[in-house]
């Protein structure tokens, strides 16, 4: 029998069922997951306690072995033992100039590129296993030769010494992966590319499918409410990315208690400012709870979607144009991955407004959702206003527009053509000189070179 239960509203009536099914939590884990930045030493520190814990079981093993395979064949226990030092210190020299070539290129690509370069390069796996396996493998030769060193003179560590010369090889491998790796990412268009990948493959985990009932919790006063804080630090960031409505839901029918989210989906909310208005008091357990029910993250990097995928590449433009850089073709790379990304955006987001004009929801849907203009004032507004000096960007820009305002629909019109006609405005302001004004006219794909003068 369903339970009587006190509605927000002061009316009673049947506890209904949970909104939020085993198969939403399940995904709602997934985009948190996917969201949080990934640490440098997980990785790593795990190949560690992997490596010492079979360091500490091989000499058994080769007990073992030598019981069975009796007479075991010989080994000279102190040439082992030199071979092994000679491993240990080659991987300690190993992951020092890994871990210096890596600060290095760091330091170079946040000087020459962007910010946005540093986490890429500590996310990035083969960095990751790349450093674990070069300290992993100087941990196992150390254990391997101290056992040798405690164990009585008829121990043969021939297992332990040929995993140790294996290891090795395949550290030797990795020093080459691990080389390429960041020379790739050094590579302004290798890593342009990928921050389009990454931005495309954040598409599975779209906060979209937990915003039903979105008007239930956004489009609601509680003027006089009990306020609820926002309490715990994410390392992830602090832009509200998603909002479980369907847990908000479930905790009010749980609790009694009418729920109003104050910010939008994709403002700021640091620790310390207002995240919810409650109609009654509510314990910490609960306030914990309310806060587990929204997800915070970087609105500006590739693993939270198509736009923060945009942010981060016209930041490595805009650095491109700085003075300090002036490296006008890798904006022009730059604008090519925004127009991949733009052109791909574009059916989707139109299928988005179709289902926004017909949903009941849409006045609050809308707020949760970025539009088309948002999309394109992010990838060409700020490109467009630093790249007023230079004809290369100009011509890109045009050649950008005009590519996008071929495949995008009636809709989208008039998000490219209003760019279009500053950039026509501006030639005369910008180029006093006929035959410059000439070349910024033209659209060029390459920017400069491969278009006729017209």
């Amino acid at each position: 029998m369903p339970q009587a239960r006190t509605n927000p509203d002061g009316s009673t009536g049947a506890h209904p069922s949970k909104r939020e099914s085993v198969t939403v939590r399940r995904e709602w884990r997934r985009m948190l997951r996917h969201i949080r930045p990934t640490t440098m030493w997980g990785l790593p520190f795990r190949l560690l306690i992997i490596a010492v814990v079979v360091g500490l079981l091989t000499p058994f093993v080769d007990r073992g072995l030598a019981n069975v395979f009796a007479p075991y064949p010989d080994l000279d226990s102190g040439s082992v033992a030199s071979l092994l030092g000679i491993i240990s210190g080659a991987m300690v020299t190993l992951a020092g100039l890994a871990f210096t070539a890596l600060t290095t290129a760091m330091s170079l690509g946040i000087t020459s590129m962007s910010v946005r370069l540093a986490p890429l390069l500590q996310s990035d796996r083969v960095v990751q296993w790349a450093l674990g396996s070069f300290v992993a493998t100087f941990a196992y030769s150390l254990l391997i030769a101290l056992s040798i060193a405690l164990g009585e003179d008829s121990y043969k560590p021939w297992t332990g010494t040929l995993a140790a010369v294996a290891v090795t090889l395949a550290c030797a491998v990795m020093f080459f992966a691990f080389v390429v790796r960041v020379c790739q990412l050094l590579n302004s268009g290798v890593l342009l590319r990928q921050l389009t990948r990454d931005g495309w493959r954040a598409t599975r985990y779209s906060p979209r499918r937990f915003h039903t009932d979105a008007v239930a919790v956004s489009q609601r006063s509680v003027p006089d409410g009990h306020r609820v804080r926002r309490q715990r630090p994410d390392a992830s960031g602090d832009a509200l990315l998603a909002v479980n409505t369907a847990r908000l839901l479930d905790f009010e029918d749980a609790w009694g208690v009418t729920i109003e989210l104050v910010p939008k989906v994709g403002d700021p909310v640091p620790v310390g400012t207002l995240l919810f208005r409650t109609s009654i008091a509510l314990d910490p357990k609960q306030v914990e709870k309310l806060e587990k029910a929204v997800a915070f993250g970087d609105m500006q990097s590739a693993a939270t979607g198509p736009f923060g995928a945009i942010r981060t590449i016209s930041d490595i433009a805009l650095k491109a144009l700085s003075p300090a850089v002036n490296d006008p073709s890798r904006a022009v790379q730059a604008l090519d991955q925004l127009e991949v990304i733009l052109i791909r955006l574009s059916p989707l987001v139109a299928e988005q407004e179709r289902e926004l004009a017909g949903h009941p929801e849409d006045s609050v849907l809308r707020d949760w959702t970025r539009s088309w203009e948002e999309y394109v004032a992010a990838a060409v507004d700020e490109i467009r206003q630093f790249g007023t000096t230079s004809v290369q960007i100009q011509r890109r820009l045009r050649a950008f527009l005009t590519a996008l305002s071929e495949v995008c629909p009636p809709s989208q019109q008039t998000a490219l053509s209003e760019r279009m006609a500053v950039l026509d405005r501006g030639t005369d302001r910008w180029w006093t000189d006929p035959f410059d004004r000439r070349l910024a006219v033209v659209a060029d794909p390459e920017g400069i070179g491969g278009a006729e003068l017209n």
